[in-house]
């Protein structure tokens, strides 16, 4: 039989058995206790601050904070009571438990609030309009073997000023443009029209976020795809202004924009708009004529060796990048083109395809580094053209597997080739 015991009876005990010393240890360490939850909670309130929300649309209240760290404080304080009655013990703090009361206190708000803080639970805004991500996911998306079918660029023009709107003390410098315009369409039409939501998609995109964008594409862009002047951070590879021959060139087929118009031969594949407002621009998608999807083969190449003198070349030639290459070294001029060029996305790396009556070049939408390599044993070779992009030569009859071979256990020196030619290039 089990005999019903009164939920005070444990107390009572431990008050009874206790010693007058024991008494006293016990409210020496019941202070320390209570001072471990008050430090706990200062460590608490520290993680609030730091990991609070990092897209800013929802913070913890002070008493939140104040009633999760004492309702834990008394689960944890109860539970060491029960125990110590059943250990038959006066203490109910111990040195074996010491350790044990701090992982409780510190692990579980810890990772709960790490956990709300990556926002599981924020309230994403439903997507008003899908019509241009779903023509792009249709006509653009990635998939492993299948050929390449250009990038995506979102390059917001701002007639009013009000895209690029936030905080000015800031190192994003005029990519705040593009940081803070993220909110400013997710607000009106659910969604930002750049980046992840591309990405979510696998639709391939010209800007990049990360600490990897590279220095050669920074350049690049920042020589001819924006005003002079401007500045951008480090983390942030975006284009501000749209040259559809450059764009082209780089691979771009697609352009996600506020602006009216384009380029005469640029298509308006779609458009949504905000009926609520005026004032908000509408967002177009434009499909360019001709992009670069692997399929530019060169015939003559010009030769520059600072990141300035190879942009000033690109825009003398910029009507005929589909002919014309800027390269570092002397390539003699050709009369053969690649034909039949396919250029197939593979996991790890990209397959080209393409057939010749002789020498000839091919100029890939892909960012140049010494680490790519051709793995398949295939007799193409490939150097650095118009500052950023791979050239890719050969002769006859190709079938090119190509990889970024970089890492923990490969041969890493190509990446120190890569900053002799920053050096070089004067960057």
């Amino acid at each position: 039989m089990f005999a019903v015991v009164p939920f005070f009876e444990p107390f009572r005990r431990l008050q009874l058995k206790a010693p007058a010393a024991g008494k006293l240890s016990n409210v020496k360490q019941l202070a320390r206790f209570v001072a471990g939850i008050a430090v706990v909670a200062l460590l608490v309130a520290i993680i609030v601050n730091l990991l609070r929300h990092p897209y800013d649309s929802f913070r913890y209240g002070a008493l939140q904070l104040t009633i999760a760290v004492a309702g834990l404080g008394v689960v944890v304080l109860v539970a060491e009571m029960v125990w110590a009655y059943y250990r038959k013990t006066g203490a109910i703090f111990t040195r074996e438990t010491a350790v044990r009361q701090a992982i409780v206190l510190a692990i579980f708000p810890i990772l709960a609030l790490v956990h709300l803080s990556i926002a599981p639970r924020q309230d994403v805004p439903s997507v008003r309009d899908p019509s241009l991500r779903n023509y792009l996911h249709e006509n653009a998306s990635i998939e492993v073997g299948r050929p390449f079918r250009g990038y995506t660029a979102t390059i917001w023009v701002d007639k009013y000023g009000e895209i690029g709107v936030g905080s000015r003390d800031t190192p994003l410098r005029d990519a705040k443009l593009y940081y803070y315009g993220r909110e400013y369409f997710s607000a009106r039409y659910g969604e930002t029209f750049t980046e992840t939501d591309l990405w979510d998609l696998n639709i391939p995109t010209l800007e990049e976020y990360g600490e990897w964008t590279s220095v050669q594409a920074h350049a690049f862009l920042l020589r001819l795809l924006a005003p002079a002047g401007t500045a951008t951070h480090s983390n942030y590879l975006r284009a501000f202004a749209i040259d559809p021959d450059i764009l082209r060139a780089v691979g771009v087929r697609y352009i996600l924009t506020d602006a009216e118009t384009l380029d005469p031969s640029a298509v308006l594949r779609g458009f949504v708009s905000d009926p609520s407002s005026r004032r908000t621009p509408p967002v177009r998608l434009f499909e360019l004529s001709n992009p670069n999807l692997g399929t530019y083969s060169p015939t003559q190449f010009v030769k520059a060796t600072t990141a300035d003198e190879i942009a000033q070349r690109i825009r003398e030639n910029k009507n005929r990048l589909d002919e014309v290459a800027v390269v570092p070294d002397d390539i003699p001029s050709t009369t053969a083109k690649a034909r039949n060029v396919v250029m197939i996305v593979e996991r790890d790396g990209l397959r080209v395809q393409a057939t010749s009556d002789g020498p000839a070049h091919i100029l890939l939408p892909v960012q140049f580094s010494h680490c790519l390599a051709v793995v398949n044993g295939a007799a193409a070779r490939l150097t650095r053209a118009n500052l950023f992009q791979t050239l890719m030569s050969f002769d006859g009859t190709v079938d090119a597997r190509i990889e970024f071979r970089f890492g923990l256990f490969a041969d890493n020196t190509c990446r120190l080739r890569d900053g002799i030619d920053n050096k070089a290039l004067g960057l």
